[in-house]
């Protein structure tokens, strides 16, 4: 079976096939560094994350690019308001490259809290102004775009397939429906490439067409073709960045190259909503990625992203982080009873290693269906049902604990909801088995009150406790 991929482009499943036999190169587009990242972000790049992993699991030498705008993303998408960088400074009192590296740092050390492995690399836009502008120049010399003024902007009827990826249907943009357009342009539905600097403002730079900054769009495609060339396999992001921004980096890469299609597989995350509607900074309805944390950790957070397929809305409910919460505990409990078990666990013949192996093979085929997470959850806490279910009534050998302890952790590891063993989490789990031993004990004295008792506080602590046919309390 081959990995199977949505493309937005073409709003097929698509078999995936890079390029580059054996090696697979993925852009996904980062935050502009003017505010805390939320869970919004979160959500969007733990499917990133998740997607990495899986096709480094399938053998991909795997390069990931993801971008860091710090300059040129203006509080409009047609080409208005302040750049976001600036206002941000400007409230503050700081220099605007101050606010960047700030929220930078935050944004990294909340990624690496809700272990999100490190891209290759994170290229900043001002990093790469020769890049932008020879692709400006570029486009120019082309007659894709013009110069008014000392700003340069993209003439979006030079190119026919302007609003494929989007749908979006160019006779009917409505770009000036809620600020005055630029008069200056000579269609309201031009995009800028290069913007003239005012008096005073900080963020700017030398050009052929005088001291200006980078226009939001053209970042993204400068840095992608200096490292990736003119194409490449994946290019990741919000469904909300579809348009204007993908669809104007499809236009300026395709127009400077001539190279079709500039990206092979478009391949876009759900909105994350809270009370069904976006979340997002200007709506002033998001929920600080480092706050969650704090409150729930990272394998609940990470485990609840997962639960919905990366391409439908997600919902904030605390009930559901709760319900994760409880999840990741089970996993834990799982672990520690497998690891315990091992220690007088006889050899001999496997008893449910190849049930073990059919979960893995059945979870893997649902990853490789267009990533349908949901589905392998499901059969990844159907492993660990099977699993307890043995271990209760003593029914396995060596060989059939190890397996499973490593399966749980491998297929657990594409999410990152195993939790890590922390000092003292040996002792913790033996007080745990302890207290539920003490359990059984009033049970078998018929001390249904002090057992009822036990098995609240412990659902109190996050570790439910059901009690099978047999007597022995599964976890």
């Amino acid at each position: 079976m081959n990995l199977r991929l949505y493309n937005t482009l073409s709003r097929k499943l698509e078999d995936f096939k890079p390029l580059e036999e054996g090696k697979v190169k993925i852009f996904v587009c980062g935050t502009t560094e003017y505010d805390y990242v939320h869970l919004g972000h979160g959500r969007t790049y733990s499917f990133y994350d998740t997607l990495v992993r899986f096709l480094k699991y399938l053998g991909y030498d795997v390069f990931y690019i993801q971008n860091i705008t710090d300059v040129g993303h203006l509080t409009d998408d047609a080409d208005q308001g302040e750049d976001k960088i600036l206002r941000k400074a400007r409230e503050e009192g700081k220099h605007p490259m101050e606010v960047v590296d700030y929220f930078m740092k935050e944004h990294l050390e909340a990624a690496d809290r809700l272990r999100l492995a490190r891209p290759n690399i994170m290229p900043r836009a001002t990093g790469h102004l020769p890049e932008i502008i020879e692709q400006v120049r570029t486009l120019l010399e082309k007659g894709y775009a013009y110069e008014v003024n000392g700003s340069v902007y993209y003439d979006i009827s030079k190119f026919e397939d302007y609003g494929k990826l989007s749908r979006v249907n160019v006779e009917e943009m409505l770009s000036g429906a809620r600020v005055d357009v630029k008069k200056e342009k000579r269609d309201p539905r031009d995009f800028a490439l290069w913007i003239n600097a005012p008096r005073g403002h900080v963020l700017r730079w030398p050009s052929p067409w005088g001291e200006g900054y980078p226009g939001w769009h053209i970042e993204d495609t400068a840095i992608a073709m200096k490292y990736f060339g003119p194409q490449y396999d994946i290019h990741g992001g919000a469904i909300e960045l579809a348009f204007p921004h993908h669809e104007a980096e499809i236009a300026q890469a395709e127009a400077a190259t001539g190279v079709k299609p500039y990206v092979r597989y478009w391949v876009h995350t759900g909105l994350l909503t809270i009370r069904g509607e976006k979340m997002a900074k200007s709506k002033g309805n998001y929920i600080r990625l480092i706050d969650a944390l704090e409150q729930y950790g990272a394998e609940a957070l990470r485990l609840w992203m997962a639960s919905a397929h990366y391409r439908q809305p997600l919902d904030y409910s605390e009930e559901a982080l709760q319900a994760a919460q409880k999840n990741v505990n089970k996993i834990s409990q799982t672990l520690r009873r497998v690891t315990q078990s091992l220690e007088d666990a006889p050899t001999g013949k496997s008893v449910f290693a190849e049930e073990v192996e059919e979960l893995e093979k059945r979870f893997i085929d649902a990853m490789m269906d267009d990533m349908n997470t949901p589905k392998a959850l499901s059969l990844f806490f159907e492993l660990l049902s099977t699993v307890n279910k043995n271990v209760d009534v003593r029914t396995y050998s060596r060989e059939d604990l190890e397996v499973a302890g490593a399966t749980i952790r491998m297929l657990g590891d594409f999410f990152q909801i195993v939790p890590e063993e922390k000092p003292g989490t040996e002792l913790v789990g033996s007080l745990v088995e302890m207290i539920l031993q003490l359990r059984e004990e009033a049970r078998r004295n018929r001390d249904w009150e002090k057992s009822d008792e036990i098995r609240k506080k412990l659902r109190e602590l996050g570790i439910d406790v059901e009690d099978t046919p047999g007597g022995r309390p599964g976890k």
